[in-house]
């Protein structure tokens, strides 16, 4: 990792809260406070809440002694971390250089500091400079449901500093250098007991560390205190990996209640349609599947699979399927935990449009109305014909045209009669006819001579003669 560059730093210091997604109590705080605590042992502290008289760090105790109707709910380290991912994955709409932060707390009564580190450095002359870049990641978090705070540094550590005291963007190292030197040495998230050496022997801000050299920084701390400096200053790499979305897309999200309403379950599966249209534009990838669990505490679960006709990037199609389906047949019974799942993808294509495209394909309006009737009807209410590996025209095709032969396909008829009709040859025929003999392998077995006629009413016909025993039938018409 270069140690020149400008980073972005996206704090999440709600995120214990939010990634639970609990109902909102922000229209009655004072009736019904709603806190997180993360607990070592028997003691048990905030971490985040949504009421304004109960601070971070506050002993948990304290908290429901001064509100006997508070709401405290233990942190879900994976929730926190999945949603940590999710916001990874956004992040890749301004950069693919990404770094998460997810550290725990520092000891009692501390909070964890989790973040989204982007270097914009590469970024900034596609968005038109540091504006228009913090422009366009302030509209992408705007459509995930989390609490954020930037900042800009010209290193990840020196970014994640800023956020924390609230500085405005640091351009260069000179600037990172004076402004860091004036701030209270907590703001470093260095370990306690290095902190409190460093306060009992009267150094309070950083500028205050900053003024000894390395040597005499690792005689009294320790070798990792002098080289985590060099990190925040610029002078030493960071080696910390870059964020890769995962190869399958997996998400949980405990509802915490059981919702019976399936319109109410809309909401939060909005939220994780969000996240998983967010994944596929990291990956630059589509896709044609996606699966929902619905888990219940008292019955089993109920799985629902939602398939589109072409790859897509865009998860409202699958949320518009799934309101199809639920209007016709809603979920047998009220869900506490919805589950996302999808394995298969595929490379991400540009559609080929014509120069004087209007931007509507009579292509995707067929696909998108296929799978509304399937997803409204079922998988089995709609099928695409096409060709399988068979010379008999009433074997020749297949339910399923994305497992047919490649082939392209003979001259047929658009139309085969369910069963071949007697015929009587009252008209001409084609001078020279298609022979097939197949099927000697199977019970099914054929000897005939196709020909094409004309009608009474110059309607085409597609007539063969079984040689067999010499009989004419009339098996499809043309168009």
């Amino acid at each position: 990792m270069s140690t020149t560059g400008l980073w972005l730093c996206i704090e999440l210091p709600q995120l214990p809260l939010e990634a639970l997604a609990l109902p909102s109590n922000e229209a009655a705080p004072e009736a019904a406070p709603l806190v997180v605590y993360a607990q070592h042992g028997s003691r048990r502290w905030v971490i985040a809440g949504r009421h304004p008289r109960i601070g971070n760090g506050e002993a948990l105790g304290s908290v429901q002694a001064r509100f006997p109707d508070v709401r405290a709910v233990p942190r879900d380290i994976a929730a926190e971390t999945a949603a940590l991912q999710a916001v990874g994955c956004l992040a890749y709409g301004l950069s693919d250089r990404i770094v998460l932060s997810n550290e725990t707390p520092r000891g009692l009564f501390d909070r964890p500091f989790q973040a989204v580190n982007i270097d914009i450095a590469p970024s900034l002359k596609l968005f038109g400079g540091l504006a228009g870049l913090l422009d366009r990641a302030r509209s992408l978090l705007g459509t995930l449901p989390y609490t954020t705070r930037l900042a800009v540094a010209p290193t990840l550590e020196g970014a994640a500093v800023a956020v924390r005291a609230g500085l405005t963007p640091l351009a260069d190292a000179g600037a990172l250098r004076s402004r860091l030197a004036e701030l209270p040495l907590e703001f470093l998230r260095w370990p306690l007991a290095a902190q409190d050496l460093l306060l009992n022997s009267g150094h309070v801000h950083l500028g205050d560390v900053l003024r000894h050299d390395a040597a005499s920084l690792a005689a009294r701390l320790g070798r990792e205190f002098p080289a985590a400096l060099a990190r925040l200053l610029g002078s030493a790499p960071d080696p910390r990996p870059w964020f890769t979305p995962p190869p399958r897309y997996r998400r949980k999200l405990d509802l915490d209640v059981e919702i019976d309403d399936w319109q109410a379950l809309l909401f939060p599966l909005r939220r994780l349609f969000d996240e998983f249209e967010a994944y596929l534009r990291a990956r630059q990838v589509a896709a044609t599947q996606l699966a929902l669990t619905l888990s219940r505490r008292r019955t089993e679960n109920e799985a629902f699979v939602l398939r589109t006709t072409t790859p897509t990037q865009d998860a409202g199609v699958f949320l518009r399927l799934l309101r199809e389906r639920w209007n016709a047949r809603p979920p047998s019974a009220p869900a506490s935990e919805l589950r996302l799942r999808a394995d298969q993808f595929v490379a991400l294509q540009s559609p080929q449009t014509q120069l004087f495209d209007d931007g509507h394909s009579d292509g995707e309006a067929w696909n998108s109305l296929a799978d509304r009737i399937r997803a409204r009807l079922g998988d089995g209410a709609l099928w695409r014909p096409g060709l399988a590996a068979d010379h008999r025209p009433e074997f020749a095709w297949s339910r399923d045209g994305e497992r047919c032969s490649e082939r392209p396909l003979p001259p047929r008829p658009p139309w085969l009669l369910r069963r071949p009709q007697p015929w009587i040859p009252r008209v001409p025929l084609a001078a020279a006819p298609e022979r097939i003999s197949s099927g000697w392998w199977d019970e099914a077995p054929i000897a005939r001579d196709y020909y094409r006629a004309k009608g009474a009413d110059g309607e085409g016909l597609w007539v063969y003669q079984d040689r067999r025993d010499g009989r004419w039938y009339l098996q499809g018409l043309w168009q």
